[in-house]
This record gives C-alpha cells, sequence and structure tokens, in this order.
C-alpha cells in the first residue's frame, strides 16, 4: 500500500506499525523527537521508542511520561503561549492507551508482507489535502482539523489516527516545522490504515 500512496500523494508518506517486531529495522544511536523521526522514515525506516524518543511532547503523547503541568509551563515559556491557553490545549491533545512500547515509522512495501500497517502520515501541498478530504468525503469520512499549534505530529496525527482511528489535519507546531522536516507550504495528515485505500479512489 505504501508504494501506491506514494506514487499519488508524493514520497513524504510514512507508513507506521505499532509494537511489532522487526529484526531488520534501523535504531537510532542517539535520542530524537518524533516528527523528527518521521521525516527521517521518508527515506530510511526507523524504529523510535521509549529509550530514543526526546521530546516532552511526543513522550507525553505516546504514554511514557504524564506530567502536564510541567510541560505546559515548558511549552508556555518556550512558545510565549499564556500558561492558561497551553493547558486547554494540551487537554485537547489524546494520549496513547497504555502498552505502547515503540513505533516502526517508515515501514516499507517489503516489510508490509510481514508486518501491519497502522497509519499512514503525509507532508503534503495544500491542493494534495483538498484531493484526498474529496476522496474521503465521497466515503463520509469528515477529518479531524486540530484547533492548534502544539504537539502536531505526535498528538494531533500519530495519536489521533491510531487511537481514535480518525483522519486528521495539523497545520505543525513550531518544533515540526523546525526539526521535523515540515516545509512552508506544507500541512501534516494522518489516516488509518483502513482508510488508506478511500483515499486511492478516482
Amino acid at each position: 500500500m505504501i508504494e501506491e500512496l506514494k506514487e499519488v500523494y508524493g514520497p513524504k508518506c510514512s507508513a507506521i506499525n505499532v509494537n511489532g517486531e522487526l529484526q531488520k529495522i534501523n535504531r537510532p544511536s542517539r535520542q530524537m523527537k518524533l516528527c523528527e523521526a518521521v521525516n527521517y522514515s521518508f527515506n530510511v525506516p526507523i524504529q523510535v521508542g521509549r529509550d530514543t524518543i526526546s521530546c516532552p511532547g511526543a513522550r507525553r503523547n505516546m504514554g511514557f511520561d504524564r506530567d502536564d503541568k510541567k510541560l505546559s509551563y515548558t511549552i508556555s515559556m518556550n512558545t510565549g503561549i499564556p500558561l492558561k491557553i497551553v493547558k486547554k490545549s494540551l487537554d485537547s491533545v489524546p494520549v496513547m492507551d497504555e502498552g505502547i512500547n515503540h513505533l516502526n515509522v517508515g515501514v516499507t512495501h517489503v516489510m508490509e508482507e510481514w508486518i501491519s500497517v497502522d497509519l499512514f502520515v503525509f507532508y503534503l501541498a495544500p491542493r494534495q489535502v483538498t484531493e484526498m478530504m474529496c476522496r474521503l468525503a465521497r466515503h463520509g469520512i469528515r477529518p479531524h482539523i486540530a484547533d492548534n499549534s502544539l504537539l502536531s505530529v505526535c498528538g494531533s496525527v500519530i495519536t489521533r489516527s491510531y487511537r481514535d482511528r480518525k483522519a486528521t489535519i495539523s497545520f505543525g507546531c513550531l518544533e515540526s516545522r523546525r526539526d521535523g522536516g515540515v516545509e512552508d507550504g506544507e500541512v501534516i495528515v494522518g489516516i488509518p490504515a483502513e482508510m488508506a485505500h478511500y483515499v486511492l479512489d478516482q
């Protein structure tokens, strides 16, 4: 499926598996942000988890650490957004259910033969988003649009697409545009794996 999606939507598409066992996959030699891993995975598959995800926001969304008070304060200090607004926004960003150990990010078409894909993440131009949303609408699917600019790839897209099984659109956060490879003119989209054939419909 990943190759068909890339043919239609371009190379910035990553297939993600949650907790699956893969013998031959890159494991980072340093800690990295989850959005950084997604960007890396457009070219090379990578496994990241509790020991390798460094971003406090991503660790919160994966369920590894949960101190929303401290995270809210950190985000507020780094962005200048009032603490009250950060706390309210953070409450709307979902957290993975317990039991998440690692993510295989960038599952290839060869890997798809023996491991299931749980969701897909895309970095898309607005025109491509329009096309994808029209295809989903034909099947009665309305995407969730993230209403804030916090924890975009890790929380608003990956976590919501996996946990809530919803197509999700995010305009990115400062970190994803700085460290996660989200370029000007790109929007982040996540879809559960079971919706993939819908976005290939003509």
